[in-house]
């Protein structure tokens, strides 16, 4: 794992690339991207699927090319900086479960899986791409990681990886959910 400044010219000789990006980057950055795309893998994202990765408001769904597969996930987690509004069930009340409640986040993360190239288009300021550049970054400074560990072996696994964070993060949502009502 290595993290580029820039868009590199070129596929690297092994592995793959991680294309990590903002929605509005992305929007602004398109035709540059597609350029890139074209260039790498010999296709362009259809223009239904960059406005699919675009739409903020676009429930979780799956489509399919012969070049790649496009996957939005509609993540559901607590907002940024709000673990104080999930209170126990001691002091709990109902405009705090109301709280609670409006400081949930449902935004969708999209994914371009291409043969050698993964495109993600997240939120602003999104957890589970930072997450994700942070540990890689780890991993790959440090050798492993922790026992067990390796870095994704492709895009699907990366996209898979990333996909069952935010799921284990829905998981960790509800628990404080049901601990709050």
């Amino acid at each position: 794992f290595r993290e580029l400044e820039a868009l590199p010219d070129t596929l690297p000789a092994g592995g793959y690339l991680w294309v990590a990006s903002a929605r509005r980057e992305f929007e602004v950055g398109t035709a540059t991207l597609q350029a890139a795309l074209q260039r790498w893998t010999g296709a362009l994202l259809f223009d239904l699927h960059v406005s699919d990765l675009l739409n903020n408001q676009l429930p979780s769904h799956f489509d399919y090319t012969s070049d790649y597969d496009l996957l939005v996930f509609r993540r559901l987690a607590a907002g940024a900086g709000t673990s104080a509004m999930f209170i126990d069930d001691s002091t709990g009340t109902l405009a705090s479960a109301r709280t609670a409640i409006d400081a949930i986040d449902t935004s969708p993360v999209g994914f371009a899986v291409f043969d050698r190239v993964l495109l993600t288009v997240h939120p602003t300021d999104c957890q589970v791409r930072e997450f994700f550049a942070t540990r890689l970054a780890k991993q790959a400074q440090s050798g492993e990681g922790r026992p067990g560990a390796r870095l994704p072996t492709s895009p699907a696994d990366l996209m898979l990886r990333m996909v069952n964070h935010m799921v284990d993060s829905y998981l960790e949502l509800r628990r404080l959910l049901t601990r709050q009502f």
